[in-house]
Order: structure tokens, then sequence, then C-alpha cells
């Protein structure tokens, strides 16, 4: 609380102060670093260069040994010059003071990605992309309407627009499967199950196709798919895993269904990494319940929109913010760095005019079966 407190009233008075006597921007960050005294012991950071270009202007510190917190710094600047500040905090302090806010929405455009880069969001830097062979399992939370399953559409959409052949999806709606049922007869999606039993059927067929293919690996002494000239991905979204927490108020042949998904879900993120298969794990109400230990140990990338609480973004992202987010599509990202951005957005009508080429008829998925094609085989 203190410490808030002397945030806010070294912002007034600097604010107070530029009012008769304005102060360059050098000037208030050096004097936001006497008010909230960040520095180490009595000294200070000392400038050593600006650089300036048509979005940003970055100062540039040396700082004294021992200074590592740069939180509440970025906070402070934030408030002192009314727009976006970014602090990054190495060998050398650089204060980034940008000259526009991110835009509230940006639309999806087409874009031609390398690998298994699907785009996550502009920040203030530029556009961000996640690889998924880099890594493979991720968590989104978000609360409803705050952009998540847009989200989860926004990356379907980018997947099978790069790779229309190699890319296969298993989709657990668990919102009665109303946001993706339209999508069930393009090729690329498998299974779009709607409920508990749906979902367990789904999730062990895909078990019984990881132990399939850990076999094959085995005989061609494969350690990773990465390895191989295997083109395929097999990609496993759950919107709403919250769903699938056994609960007293469900009949005992739904806990059974839940648990199953609880126990095959952990497993898909402990092993199939490798083996080409990505879990992107959603959750409007993050709980330690909700998301288990396993995947949440073994999803090093996680993405939050707007949460109800900075508990909650601590269970999400592994820290508080996601509670402050101001828009719909508005997120955090994080994996070994972390990102504020604006995802892109994409609504139903142009995501179905891009995908629509991609739809098979009722007749043909039944002859596809028939040759034995199903969600279980690989490749």
């Amino acid at each position: 609380m203190l410490l808030e407190l002397g945030i806010w009233s070294g912002a007034a008075y600097l604010l107070h102060r530029s009012l008769f006597s304005p102060l360059t921007d050098k000037q208030k960050i050096e004097q936001v670093f006497e008010n909230i005294k960040f520095g180490f012991k009595d000294k200070l950071p000392k400038h050593c260069f600006t650089h300036e270009n048509n979005d940003v202007v970055i100062y540039s510190y040396h700082i004294p040994p021992g200074l590592t917190n740069a939180s509440t710094l970025e906070e402070a600047l934030t408030i002192v010059f009314d727009r976006p500040v970014k602090v990054e905090l190495r060998s050398v302090l650089k204060i980034k003071v940008y000259k526009e806010n991110l835009k509230e929405k940006y639309k999806y455009e087409s874009q031609k990605l390398e690998s298994w880069n699907v785009p996550i969001g502009l920040s203030l830097d530029g556009m961000i992309y996640h690889d998924f062979d880099k890594i493979p399992h991720m968590i989104v939370a978000g609360a409803t309407r705050w952009g998540k399953t847009a989200f989860f559409k926004m990356m379907l959409t980018s997947l099978i627009e790069n790779h229309p052949n190699d890319v296969e999806f298993y989709v657990l709606d668990l919102k009665g499967g109303l946001a993706f049922h339209r999508y069930s007869t393009l090729k690329q999606v498998k299974v779009v199950a709607s409920n508990y039993k749906e979902s367990a059927v789904a999730l062990k067929q895909i078990e019984k196709d990881i132990q399939k293919t850990m076999k094959e690996f085995k005989r061609n002494f494969h350690e990773n798919i990465l390895d191989t000239n295997i083109t395929n991905r097999k990609f496993i979204f759950i919107d709403e895993a919250g769903e699938l927490v056994p609960d007293k108020s469900m009949s005992d042949a739904d806990k059974k269904h839940a648990a199953t998904c609880q126990r095959i879900m952990s497993h898909i993120v402990r092993v199939s990494g490798g083996l080409g298969y990505r879990m992107i794990f959603g959750t409007q109400y993050p709980t330690a319940k909700i998301m288990d230990n396993q995947i949440k140990a073994n999803s090093s990338a996680k993405i939050s929109f707007r949460l109800e609480t900075s508990i909650q973004s601590k269970v999400a992202i592994d820290e508080p913010g996601a509670e402050k987010l101001p828009y719909p599509g508005r997120a955090i990202y994080r994996t070994t760095d972390r990102h504020l951005v604006q995802t892109p957005y994409i609504s139903n009508k142009d995501m179905w005019n891009r995908l629509r080429r991609y739809e098979e008829s009722a007749s043909t998925r039944k002859e596809t079966d028939e040759r034995g094609e199903n969600l279980v085989t690989f490749g």
C-alpha cells in the first residue's frame, strides 16, 4: 500500500511540476528514479544513450550492481507518461517509451508462415508468433467474451491456411459444440466433441494413436518428429477444460468420462509433444483443480485474456495482470519472455469464407472411414 502511494504521489508531483516548468522525458525518468528510490543503496542508474525511431524512444542506462526489480518502475513511468512504457532490465536498463497505444482491435490477415508458426498478436514491438514445433503445448485462459474462443478460431484458420494437407484437429468444444460445429465438415477437422462421453471417446482414440505412433518411432529409431520427414501435426483443442473436472452434480457415467479425459489430457502433454501432437488447453476459470500440475508444467506457452482476479492470473500465467486487461482480444503471452498483445480478430463469416473450400461431403467422409482412415491413423 505504501509503495502504491509512493508511485502515485511521485507521479502527481511530476505532473504538477510539468505544468509550470516542463521537463524533458529524460528528466521525468530520472526524477522517477529519485522519487521511488529506484537504485541500489545510494546509487541510481546513469544515462548512457538515447535511440529514437518512428514508434518508440529508447532510453538506456547503466545500472548499479544488485539492482534487479523493475516492475515498480514500469508502473510509475506508465502513469507519468500516460502512454505505454516497457522496462527491460538486463546488463543495461532499457526504458522504451512508445508514441502510440495498441489499437483495440486488429483484423486477421492471411500470412505465409514458416514451420508451425501461428500469429499470437500485435505487440508494441511488432507481431509476435508462436512456433508449435518449438513449444508444442499451450494454455489459454480468459473469462467469457474476452477473446479466448475467437483466438482458438484464429489459430485454426491460420494453421489450415498454411498447412491444408498436413494438419489435423480434434476439438473438444465443451460449450455444447456450438462454437466449432460448423467446422466439423472440414477435411482437417477429424472430430468435434461436445459432451463428456464424446470427449472421452475422442481422447481414448487419440491415446491409442499415440501408442501406435510411439511403436512406429521405436521401430524406426526416431526420438522426435523433428528428426523425421513426417510433415503431419495433430492439434487437440480443448475449449473449456473446466467442464471436464469430475463434479458431484454429474451422473456416475459422466464422472467416469470426465476422469478419463483428465487422465488422457495429462498423458498427452507428458509424452506426445515429440510425436507431433500439440494440445491447446483452454479454460475460462483457471484454478489448481482445473489446471492439473502436469498440464501446467508441460505447457511452456501460456496466454491469458481478461480474468476476474489476480489469483486466477497467477494460476494461469504465473503473474498478476490479466485481471487488468482492458479490451476483448488484449492478452498477456508468456514463454521465457512476456508480451502484451492484441490478438488478431476473425469473424465467423470471414473464417468460413476462407475455409469452406476444404469442406467434405458426408459421403466422402463415409468413404474415408470405410477405407480405414479414421481419426486414429497417423500420417
